[in-house]
């Protein structure tokens, strides 16, 4: 019976990190297709001043998060100083493509492979994101990602007095082939027209 003792235990950690690996492998690639968005995106009362590119840049920032295509076209209005007052409500016309996850039939006009993963979003993620940024991405839910099918996991705005804090967690079908690289080449997209 000793002799059998020091067999068991290799065999039984074999099977617990088999169990493990099988817990932490991801989930099969979803079929989806690439569908076209056209959102103003109309702020009102910001707490602050945005330029137009640091509309534009912090626009484009989430959407690249959620896994658009960097050939977007992102249109800011009304900001940075207008007829020498600031601009507190400004909009933003966003044109761009997000993964759409296709069931049944629709498979077969499959474009690209993606997976459901958790986007989030908070001062630093995406980089361009600051904590003064509360009331921008606060209503940024409320607009732009209320006009796109992703599932808004946890929203927590604390943006009232000096440490002002949020965190919104989307879940969003990201490409399944992305890699650094990739989107390191999908960010390359046009800068914004001054």
């Amino acid at each position: 019976m000793n002799a059998t003792r020091p067999l068991l235990l290799p065999a039984l950690l074999l099977v617990a990190s088999g169990a493990s690996a099988a817990a932490t492998a991801p989930a099969a690639p979803l079929p989806a297709q690439w569908r076209s968005y056209d959102i103003l995106i109309e702020l009102q009362g910001l707490p602050r001043t945005y330029s137009c590119d640091e509309l534009w840049y912090r626009v484009r920032d989430v959407l690249l998060a959620l896994g658009a295509r960097a050939y977007m076209t992102l249109t800011p209005y009304d900001c940075g100083t207008t007829h020498g007052g600031e601009a507190r409500s400004p909009r933003v016309q966003a044109r761009f493509q997000l993964p759409y996850v296709l069931k049944g039939a629709e498979t077969r006009y499959a474009e690209l492979n993606v997976h459901e993963q958790p986007v989030r979003l908070a001062p630093g993620s995406p980089h361009s994101l600051q904590a003064q940024d509360c009331e921008l991405v606060r209503q940024l839910r409320g607009t732009l990602l209320a006009g796109l099918p992703l599932h808004v996991a946890v929203a927590d705005f604390n943006c009232s007095g000096a440490q002002q804090s949020y965190s919104v967690t989307v879940d969003a079908p990201l490409r399944a082939a992305d890699t650094p690289a990739d989107r390191a080449a999908d960010a390359a997209g046009t800068a914004p027209r001054s």
